[in-house]
């Protein structure tokens, strides 16, 4: 009995150790500044998985923005269980409740205040499999 009291014991304190340390990593939630071919961006990622891309005063995203007349939003979902973690950004019509695309991409974590990513913008449905061709590395505002 005392044996099956400790092992109890043992796998509750297991349990809650590995409930902390399985929490998926958000560090990437945050303001981050990046520069592409010259030109310096801002791209946000809120906790409440909404994405806002701004290059030279113009805004792209949020919770609300107008996507080639459509009333849009534009969400973001991370898979942190690949390496290196998929993005996915999603356009979503706030009107009709659904989605009207998606960027796919794939994104690291160099440290807490630096990540690299690597978006596919030609429309087409594949995902970038390394960080060869145009990355670009932000850099974390806030």
């Amino acid at each position: 009995m005392k044996f099956f009291k400790r092992f109890l014991l043992f796998l509750g304190a297991f349990l809650i150790f590995c409930s902390f340390s399985i929490e998926a990593d958000k560090s990437y939630i945050g303001v981050w500044k990046g520069k592409d071919k010259g030109d310096i961006g801002l791209l946000t990622l809120t906790k409440d998985r909404y994405a806002t891309f701004e290059f030279d005063g113009e805004i792209m995203g949020g919770k609300s923005y107008n996507h080639q007349g459509i009333s849009a939003a534009l969400k973001y979902r991370v898979n942190t269980r690949k390496d290196p973690y998929r993005i996915d950004f999603i356009i979503w019509d706030k009107k009709k409740a659904i989605e009207v695309g998606k960027l796919r991409g794939i994104l690291k974590m160099n440290n807490n205040d630096e990540m690299e990513m690597a978006i596919n913008f030609s429309g087409s449905n594949s995902r970038p499999t390394d960080f060869l061709i145009d990355s670009i590395t932000f850099v974390r505002v806030k």
